[in-house]
Formats: C-alpha cells, structure tokens, sequence
C-alpha cells in the first residue's frame, strides 16, 4: 500500500515539473496568437489585375478554369516567381506555380487548365509574386 501511495505522489510531483517547465517556454498566450495579412514591398506598386478564361470540357460536361491572365504587371516583376490559387469561399480547388515572363509586355497569361478547376466555383484568385 505505501509504495501506492508513493507512486501515486511521485506522479503527482513529475505532472506538475512538466506543467511548470511547459509554463515557461515562452509566454504564448492567446493575446500573442494570431494571424494576418498586410501589403509588403513588392515589384508591383499600383496593383494587378485578374481575370481567368473558361474552356469547355466536353468529358466532365461543365466550363473549367483554362488561364488566369495577370495584367499591368510592372517590368520588376518579370522573372520573379508566382503562385497563383483558385479558391471557393472555404478551399483551394487548385494552385499554380512558376515565372513571370514578360515578354517586354504588361500581361501573363498562367495556363491551369491541368487543373480542372470547374469555373462556377471559382469565388476569389490569390495572386503572389515573390523574389
């Protein structure tokens, strides 16, 4: 019985050290946790525009996202990679990657028809330009 009791008290003891030592890891709270989002410096200072094309797609019967086309693209994005993400209101129905390529134009046209992102979900494009 004692050496329950002795066991019982040394986890009670050993619960509380790593309850103690996980206190002070850091001082994460839920006033330090978060999330958001803001405008950063980027190649592009006046904004991008965007569009996407539709192709039908006689085997799914429906119109699917064929190309996203960026426009007024500054000059200092060219060479720059780019993500582009098709989303309805909750999910990533698909992304794209890869390099602005300019061509001495304002204008990237990003094919995702691979994708088979069906256009009538489409709901937002988010766009990032990076390097």
């Amino acid at each position: 019985m004692n050496r329950i009791v002795l066991a019982g008290a040394a986890g009670i003891v050993a619960v509380g050290a790593v309850s103690a030592s996980a206190a002070s890891l850091g001082g994460v709270t839920s006033d330090s946790v978060g999330v958001d989002s803001g405008v950063v410096a980027s190649c592009d200072t006046d904004g991008i525009g965007v569009d996407y094309t539709v192709a039908y797609a006689a085997a799914s019967q429906r119109y699917n996202v064929a190309s996203v086309v960026l426009t007024g693209v500054a000059a200092a994005c060219d060479g720059k990679a780019f993500s582009v993400t098709l989303a309805d209101d909750t999910t990533s129905l698909g992304e794209s990657t890869g390099t602005v390529s300019l061509g001495g134009g304002s204008t990237e046209t990003i094919d995702v028809g691979s994708l088979s992102v069906d256009g009538e979900l489409v709901d937002s494009i988010a766009v990032a330009i990076v390097g």
